[in-house]
């Protein structure tokens, strides 16, 4: 079931990347993310950390330095998503931090 999810929630982050022969600024590509990560989510921590992580993602793109990070915003994206409350949203961002700073 977390693998699906998962795979959902990769197709999403990677659905918010520019379309070929189309050139968004990062301004639009963080808009895109964060309306496709936010939905229903209700936490603020979570939409804090949401409208953060997507905005790393929209101006790191494509840039090598600090790649080593891009798991961990990506797995804020995804997993905050949807988040209801405050104390969610820190346990998945530990979780995050967990399994992605090493």
């Amino acid at each position: 079931m977390r693998r699906a999810v998962l795979m959902i929630m990769s197709a999403i982050a990677l659905a918010t990347l520019p379309q070929p022969g189309k050139a968004q600024s990062a301004t639009e590509r963080q808009a895109q993310c964060e309306m496709s990560a936010i939905g229903s989510t209700r936490s603020p921590v979570a939409i804090q950390r949401i409208r953060s992580a997507c905005n790393w993602l929209a101006v790191n793109e494509g840039s090598l330095l600090n790649e080593s990070l891009r798991p961990l915003y990506l797995c804020l994206v995804q997993n905050l998503s949807g988040a209801q409350s405050d104390a969610a949203a820190a346990a998945i961002e530990n979780a995050c931090r967990a399994s992605n700073l090493r």
